[in-house]
Parts: C-alpha cells; structure tokens; sequence
C-alpha cells in the first residue's frame, strides 16, 4: 500500500467513527485518502457525515464485520473503536476487525493502552513484556495477540489519557459537568498518566498511516511529553477552562476498592521517526 504521502489515494476505514479521537482523524485527514467511519450505538454527527461515509455495524458481530470490510475494500484500517465495560466490546471486536483486515489485505493499526502493564516498574520501552493487572488491561493484551495473529504486519499503537477540551473527552466533560453542578470531584494524587493532545494523536496516527507497511508494523508508544498525576491533570484542565481548580479534591489510590496501575509510564523509541513534537496537555487551552 502507498502511504498517505504517497500520491495514490488510499482509502481508510476508520472504526468508532463517533469517538473523541476519530473527530480529530478526521479534521487531520490528509489529501488523497478516502475516508470511511462505523458507527453502532454513538451515532456519527451530521458533520462527520459531510466528511467521511459512514456505515453502521456491531463490530462484535464477526459476519457483519467481514462483510462490511469485504464492502469497502479498505487499503487500511485505523481501529479506534473500544468500551472498556465489555470484553466483547475489547476482545472479540477486535479479533473481528483484524480477521475482516487480513481477508481484505489491509493494512491495520489498533488503538492500544499503556494499562497493559502493572505499573509498578516503570518506565516500560516497546519490546517489554506486558503484565496487566484490571480486567480491561488483560482485554487489550488479547487484542492486539489477535491483531497480529491476523495480520503479522499490524501496527499497535500504545497511548496513555487521551485529552481534548473542545469538544471534551468524555473523562474531561464528565469533570466539567462536576465542577459545574457544584461537586468536588476527586482525582488520585498518587496514580501518574501520560495525557497526550487527540490532535496530536491524530497527527501521529496518520503520520504513520503514511509510512510504508514493514516500516509501520509493530508496537509504538504514543504518549503525551510530560507525567503527571490524575489530579494534577484535572487542575490543569479546570484552570484551562476557566473553572476554579480549587474544585478539584485529592484521592488516593489506597482507597479505592480495585486494583490499578499506579505508574504505567512508557518510554519511546519511534516518536522521533514521525517528525511531530506533543504538545504539554496541561498547557492547553480551548480553541
């Protein structure tokens, strides 16, 4: 496949067309690719629409899945689309989109998670060997063992917080919605993430879209420029949207019922490859 860079026109499907990171694929869309987007119980805004065609699939459903790649002949697809309630939204999903990927000779890259290991030896390079400790972990380490079986040449792409102020992500919008309702909501002090921009992520992802496929393939570490806390995140975001930080309460992690990664800092090794520098989420500021 000619990459995104390239002068032929590549058509792209991209899954969880509804979601925060697939709005910014979508404005960081670069010329000559085709896009299409699935949406399934998030329907795609009208505007989306105008960009992208949309098709409407369970992607639990293996037939449907292969039936609509098999449809839309992808050259590549960008899998974005996760919920982190359901195995079968994690696991079984995504075995569907990379079997569908590999009948088609497509091209595949799998949104992935730094929670796919245990956090309690940082940092952790490309080629370290997972240890998830939550449910949700252990889902994404047998997604992207199903990327690969299916499509050896896959590219899985690690992120940690995964930040936008306008329109908000959903973990921000909901502490928005707190502050603005008059609650303190808590964040731990003492559970450290790497928040990267969806811009950014974007950016990065179709930067690699655009790289030839061996030089593509395997395990990148996308995070965002600096660590900080959950709490220390939410006071930059309340701060950035002119709520008072002092809304933001401190947790911590010992009080909380289940078991989580305390510190699943990833290091990176091909950033540099790409030629884009993150931006400091904590520096943002709504458009």
């Amino acid at each position: 496949m000619v990459g995104a860079a390239g002068n032929s026109r590549i058509r792209a499907l991209v899954t969880g067309g509804a979601g925060v990171l697939a709005g910014h694929l979508i404005a960081a869309v670069p010329a000559g690719v085709e896009l299409h987007l699935t949406e399934h119980s998030t329907p795609v805004d009208d505007a989306r629409r105008r960009l992208a065609e949309v098709h409407r699939v369970d992607l639990r459903d293996g037939e449907a899945t292969a039936a609509l790649v098999d449809r839309v002949r992808p050259d590549v697809v960008v899998h974005t689309a996760y919920r982190q309630s359901e195995r079968a939204d994690v696991v079984d999903a995504t075995d569907h989109v990379a079997a569908a990927s590999a009948e088609v000779g497509a091209a595949l890259v799998a949104l992935s998670t730094d929670v796919v290991f245990a956090g309690d030896r940082p940092p952790y390079g490309e080629t370290d060997p997972v240890d998830p400790v939550t449910d949700y972990g252990r889902w994404k380490v047998e997604a992207e063992q199903a990327c690969v079986a299916a499509v050896s040449d896959a590219c899985l792409v690690r992120v940690s917080l995964i930040v936008a102020l306008d329109p908000p992500d959903r973990v921000t919008a909901s502490l928005l919605d707190a502050i603005d309702a008059g609650e303190r909501p808590t964040m731990f002090v003492d559970e450290w993430r790497q928040p990267a921009s969806a811009t950014d992520l974007a950016t990065a992802i179709w930067a690699i879209v655009a790289l030839d496929r061996p030089d593509r393939a395997g395990v990148w570490h996308l995070p965002g420029p600096e660590w900080c806390s959950r709490f220390e995140l939410a006071v930059a975001i309340a701060r950035a949207t002119g709520r008072d930080p002092a809304a933001v309460a401190e947790a911590h992690q010992a009080d909380h019922p289940s078991v989580r990664p305390q510190d699943p800092r990833l290091l990176t090794d091909r950033w540099h490859q790409l030629g884009i520098t993150p931006r400091r989420v904590t520096e943002m500021r709504p458009a």
